[in-house]
């Protein structure tokens, strides 16, 4: 509930249940000064419960930022996931793409039946580095 629109209720509540000067006039003094207390005690009652909702309101809206800053921590966290995710894609595809030319190599041999010898280079040769 919007804040002004609880004081504005609260305010008629309370002037709602006013007594009017010519009912405090025919009270006696001890009534009156009962009256008036319990007044007193109501409104302070009213102004504590708005105090305590706005309290709690403080709080939730300070419970809200701090799930909010966890869930933006979690988010920046969640691109390196990715690029990690994105990586291991990469290794998967290139060793899938080497199976496949080995296969196509050993069927290219069994196909042709010729003495074609197909070598696998992981590394430069010492010939290759002299070059250099």
């Amino acid at each position: 509930m919007d804040p002004q629109k609880q004081k504005q209720m609260v305010s008629q509540l309370f002037d709602s249940t006013a007594k009017s000067q010519e009912e405090l006039d025919k009270m006696t003094p001890e009534e009156r000064r009962e009256y008036l207390r319990g007044r007193l005690k109501q409104k302070m009652f009213f102004n504590g419960v708005s105090r305590q909702s706005s309290q709690q309101k403080k709080k939730m809206q300070d419970k809200i930022e701090e799930a909010s800053k966890k869930s933006e921590e979690e988010t920046e966290a969640t691109p390196t996931i990715s690029k990690i995710a994105e990586k291991n894609k990469k290794k998967k595809e290139r060793k899938r793409a080497a199976m496949a030319a080995a296969k196509a190599a050993e069927q290219a041999i069994e196909d042709d039946n010729d003495d074609v010898v197909i070598v696998k280079r992981e590394s430069e040769s010492d010939y290759e580095s002299d070059d250099n």
